[in-house]
Order: C-alpha cells, then sequence, then structure tokens
C-alpha cells in the first residue's frame, strides 16, 4: 500500500509539473511545428542528447565521485543525471537538478562521505564551466581573422581570453603539490569574501591533486558534449531562418551565453 501511494504521488507530481510548464509557456508544443518540414534534424537532436549529451555527462560525474572513493552504481548515477536535467529544464533556477541530485546521493552515502559526494555536483558544474570556456577560447583561436574582422566581438573576445587564463591558472595551482599546511591560496581565501565557500570549492579540487587523468578526461568530455550542443544549436537556428551565422560564430558565441547557466550562482 505504501509503495502504491508512492507512485501515485510521483505520478501527481509530475502531472502538476507538466501542467505549470503548459500553463506558463514554458512548454509549448506548437514550437515543434518547426521540425514538421525537418523530422531528420529533430531525430538527429533525440539522438545527440539521449546517446551522447547525457551519458557523457553521467559518465563525467562518475568519473568524479569514483575518483574520491565514491562507490555508486554507473545505472543509478545515469537515473540521477536525467532526474537532474529533468529539473534543470522544467523548474526555476540553474542548480534546483543539483540539488535533487545531490539529495538522492547524498542519501545513499554513509555519514562520512556525505559532504564529498555533494561537493562532487559542485565540481562537476565548475568542471562544464571550464570546459566551455576552453571550447570558446579554440574557436576564438582558430576564428581569429572572423572574429578580428567584426568589432562588435572583440570585447567578449577579451573576456574569452581572460577567463581561458584563469582557468589554465586555476588548473596549475589545483595540480601543484604544494607541502601540508603550505598551501598560500587557503590563506588568501580566508581573506576574501564568502571565504568558507571558497575554501571548500578549492579543498574539493585540491583533493583531485593527484588525479589528473580525471581532471583533464571530465574537462575533454565537457569539451566534447558542448561541442555537440553546439552543433543542435546551430540546425536549430538555421532552420528558424538565421542563416548567415556560421559555424565558428556559434561555436563562439553560444558558450557566452552558457556561461551564466554553468555557473552555479547565476540567477537563470
Amino acid at each position: 500500500m505504501k509503495k502504491l501511494l508512492l507512485i501515485l504521488l510521483k505520478i501527481l507530481v509530475v502531472g502538476t509539473i507538466l501542467i505549470y510548464l503548459v500553463r506558463s509557456g514554458r512548454l509549448n508544443f506548437e514550437k515543434l511545428m518547426i521540425f514538421r518540414d525537418a523530422p531528420e534534424i529533430l531525430a538527429m537532436m533525440v539522438a545527440i542528447l539521449i546517446l551522447a549529451v547525457v551519458p557523457m555527462a553521467t559518465f563525467r560525474w562518475w568519473l568524479l565521485l569514483r575518483a574520491i572513493g565514491i562507490q555508486v552504481n554507473p545505472k543509478q548515477t545515469f537515473v540521477l543525471t536525467w532526474i537532474g536535467n529533468f529539473f534543470n529544464t522544467t523548474l526555476p533556477g540553474a542548480v534546483t537538478g543539483d540539488v535533487v541530485k545531490g539529495y538522492y546521493v547524498i542519501k545513499a552515502q554513509e555519514e562520512d562521505g556525505r559532504t564529498r559526494a555533494f561537493m562532487t555536483l559542485l565540481i562537476d558544474r565548475f568542471v562544464g564551466l571550464f570546459g566551455l570556456i576552453v571550447m570558446a577560447f579554440f574557436a576564438l583561436v582558430f576564428n581569429f581573422e572572423l572574429i578580428l574582422s567584426q568589432e562588435r566581438l572583440h570585447s567578449l573576445a577579451w573576456i574569452i581570453v581572460a577567463l581561458f587564463g584563469g582557468t589554465v591558472l586555476f588548473y596549475s595551482i589545483v595540480l601543484f603539490p604544494f607541502k601540508e599546511g603550505r598551501d598560500p591560496f587557503l590563506r588568501l581565501f580566508q581573506h576574501l569574501p564568502a571565504s568558507k565557500f571558497s575554501i571548500k570549492v578549492y579543498s574539493a579540487f585540491k583533493s583531485y591533486q593527484h588525479q589528473k587523468t580525471t581532471l583533464f578526461l571530465t574537462l575533454f568530455l565537457s569539451i566534447g558534449l558542448h561541442t555537440l550542443i553546439a552543433l543542435i544549436f546551430f540546425q536549430v537556428a538555421h532552420l528558424v531562418g538565421i542563416k548567415e551565422m556560421e559555424l565558428a560564430t556559434q561555436f563562439f558565441l553560444m558558450p557566452i551565453g552558457l556561461i551564466t547557466v554553468a555557473i552555479p550562482i547565476a540567477p537563470g
């Protein structure tokens, strides 16, 4: 009886969310009509998301969990990733899905592993952010003349260069083997605003100091899945009539918008 009530409760929650999405206009089935004359693009999008993007995101998070000794079944990680994506898409806020994922993964851990398990979600979000930055930087390098010829893109280009430099510096600091109790950045963070949060994030990354393969593999996975998403955006842009945008410009501009979503403190 208890199990049946739980299932009915889940159905009620999903139904309530769907009604909210339709009434708020966030779920508009009429917009799907743009694929009426191009069903192959819709099929490609669904295939990329289901067969590549979500599995890659799952594998990235699972690698981060495994590297610090958190034993989570890959199937469970896959299911939690789908749940997280659902809540990120349907509910306000950029980290709603992370909170839901965090609840389930923490619930499955012993007391001493719960904080580490939750911090992997934050690290996963930052690794995704770094992947966007690296992707945008290489799009800038390979299309330097195109971006140089468009003055309105110069300020964005400088921002990307600065963020890429910060990413390289951050990874270098994280991987540098400071002696025990001699890490100058821990002392630096103690004098900065939000010092507790900064120290937790930095310490969480430092726990991967001897897991260089994991750090770089998760970064490459981030670049790969963001590249696939950029291709989807490019196809949809062409489908709605934005045909003057080149793929190179798409690869440079898309990360700018997604960076605001990838940052955990972003409002949207």
